[in-house]
């Protein structure tokens, strides 16, 4: 039978000691930071730090990380489960079927058309897919996956395959240096009057960045919830697009960035 001292000792059922954490590498403290946000949906910051006893900024460092590569999403305070693609493209269906048609309208035939990652990047693909008059280029199998059966034909830029679906860090599987784009249709994470355009993925920005300057014509699909938001990676200013269709007009700060970058806005009705 155990002394009371040695049950203290090993700490509360259910619970981590703190000592026997406090050791633990960047990889174990991750891990455990992912098997609470799958059990629970959810972490908070003040805890993992009392259970692993380390310093909140060491936990905020790590929550940093894994929402930077995609596992989680950092939230005031702690952490939330990250939506997947299928999820987000349940969310507000209406709104991004409306910009995917009132996108579909400005590509014209013949038009090679780069399409970015995202739910509302999908919705404009379902819509060109219907066309038998255009080239589409995408990274992003949710995007490419409507042209199966599609009479335009599709070019897939390969690389490595992120949660998100999409390829990046093509190497020699990356066709991207002979294209020539008529239209880039770029998603985005937020649209912000002083941060511009952003992104949760370095890497997938990085490629947005290299075909930006392959394009004639850049048209930012964005719903209305990505105004006033800002994520980690930044594309750049408005002046880097020259569309910007939304599904609401956007709030007066922004909308003042946007005209003095020249931009030319549509709401999808």
């Amino acid at each position: 039978m155990q002394s009371q001292g040695q049950q203290e000792s090993q700490g509360r059922p259910g619970r981590v000691h703190p000592t026997a954490q406090s050791s633990r590498s960047p990889e174990d403290r991750r891990t455990f930071i992912l098997d609470v946000v799958r059990t629970a949906g959810e972490v908070d910051v003040a805890h993992v730090a009392e259970e692993l006893a380390v310093s909140q900024m060491t936990v905020r460092r790590d929550l940093a990380h894994l929402d930077r590569v995609g596992l989680l999403r950092r939230v005031h305070g702690g952490a939330t489960v990250r939506d997947t693609p299928a999820a987000r493209s349940e969310q507000l269906p209406d709104e991004k079927a409306r910009i995917g048609a009132a996108v579909a309208e400005l590509v014209n035939p013949g038009d090679v058309v780069g399409i970015d990652v995202g739910s509302t990047c999908a919705a404009v693909a379902h819509q060109l897919a219907l066309r038998d008059d255009i080239t589409a280029v995408t990274n992003a199998l949710p995007v490419a996956l409507p042209f199966q059966y599609s009479r335009s034909p599709l070019i897939l830029l390969g690389g490595l395959l992120t949660q998100e679906g999409s390829l990046v860090d093509g190497g020699p599987l990356d066709q991207r240096r002979s294209l020539h784009l008529s239209k880039l249709v770029l998603g985005c994470g937020g649209v912000s009057a002083r941060f511009g355009i952003t992104y949760f993925d370095l890497a997938e920005t990085g490629l947005r960045e290299d075909l930006i300057v392959r394009s004639d014509t850049v048209i930012l699909a964005a719903d209305h919830t990505k105004f006033d938001v800002v994520r980690q990676v930044r594309l750049g200013g408005f002046e880097l697009i020259d569309i910007l269709v939304t599904s609401a007009t956007p709030p007066d700060v922004e909308a003042r960035a946007l005209e003095a970058a020249s931009v030319q806005v549509i709401v999808a009705a």
